[in-house]
């Protein structure tokens, strides 16, 4: 059985053990090969699939949307070499966008497909691998989606999006831009396997099942809009003028009752792209405010979290 491929993913992998370095080349599908030395095969088999028909098929494949889901794990077939004895044990984890197109004309930018979280899980001691595949259940996915997904269901695209214009949907007075689709990116930290997004609340997922459990507050911040009191600021700012900072201030104080009420967008956005401090078993995170993108100025939130998921410092910067 081979998986159908998606584009724009990121990758995780959980294993149990660390075996001596082997080279391993993945492909489209059934991510295996066998090990360096136990190939059977040709230069001229793999030229003869290697031609420009056959890549320009591929890469229209990546932006296919996909139906169905997998919740129940299923075996998949090697389709070349195999799995060597020796293979590390556990689950490589694939987030990427999985929904392009609804039932009603409109299209969005692989950007803004919902967030499709595929599993694959190498089992010790066994030359098997068992796949498994799960939407995030967002909150935007879940009205999307309409009956909550499946190969039944009938999907409707309500939010524009910021890289996508509907084409079969509400554009006047629509004012659902910004949507959490859990698409970036995938982690695992703490015990906890995280969707990320780049401009939200990452989701938690079951590491087993793929089952969303909901949004995690990983910044710890716990309030309405994920907004820190203002007082929280840095009290001292040298860049630029008293008189424009006040100004910035306000214009500050007055887009974000307008940015979250309106356009439902977090105080405090998120980003997808993390660092790991292997040295202190640190994960390293940052997030910027929602009015950083209308204001010429941007004010960051570093927050470093152990192991334990619980966050030991969070300053801020402008």
């Amino acid at each position: 059985m081979a998986t159908p491929p998606i584009g724009l993913t990121h990758a995780a992998v959980h294993i149990h053990h660390v075996p001596p370095r082997r080279r391993c080349v993945r492909h489209c599908g059934v991510l295996i090969r066998s090990a360096a030395g136990t190939g059977t095969g040709t230069g001229s088999s793999v030229a003869a699939t290697d031609t420009l028909s056959a890549a320009f098929w591929d890469y229209n494949l990546l932006f296919r949307s996909q139906r169905n889901e997998c919740p129940d794990p299923v075996p998949l077939r090697v389709t070349e070499g195999a799995i060597p004895p020796d293979f590390p044990a556990g689950t490589y984890y694939l987030a990427g966008p999985g929904m392009f197109s609804d039932d009603h004309g409109s299209t969005v930018h692989p950007l803004d497909g919902h967030g499709y979280l595929r599993s694959f899980r190498f089992h010790p001691g066994e030359r098997t691998v068992h796949y498994s595949a799960r939407y995030v259940e967002t909150a935007a996915k879940r009205e999307e989606s309409g009956d909550g997904g499946g190969g039944g269901a009938s999907w409707r695209f309500t939010h524009r999006g910021p890289f996508s214009v509907l084409q079969g949907g509400k554009k006047v007075g629509n004012v659902k831009v910004m949507k959490n689709v859990a698409n970036t990116s995938v982690l695992r930290w703490g015990g906890r396997l995280l969707c990320l997004w780049e401009g939200g609340e990452p989701y938690e997922m079951d590491p087993r099942t793929l089952e969303t459990l909901g949004p995690f507050d990983l910044l710890g911040l716990a309030g309405p809009n994920d907004e820190k009191p203002p007082g929280n600021a840095p009290a001292r700012r040298t860049q630029r003028p008293w008189l424009q900072e006040a100004g910035l201030d306000v214009a500050a104080h007055l887009l974000r009752p307008v940015l979250g009420g309106v356009f439902n967008m977090p105080g405090k956005r998120m980003l997808a792209h993390y660092k790991v401090d292997p040295r202190r078993g640190r994960l390293l995170m940052v997030a910027c405010n929602a009015e950083d993108m209308l204001l010429p100025r941007s004010n960051f939130t570093f927050c470093g979290q152990f192991t334990h998921l619980n966050c030991s410092n969070h300053p801020d910067f402008d």
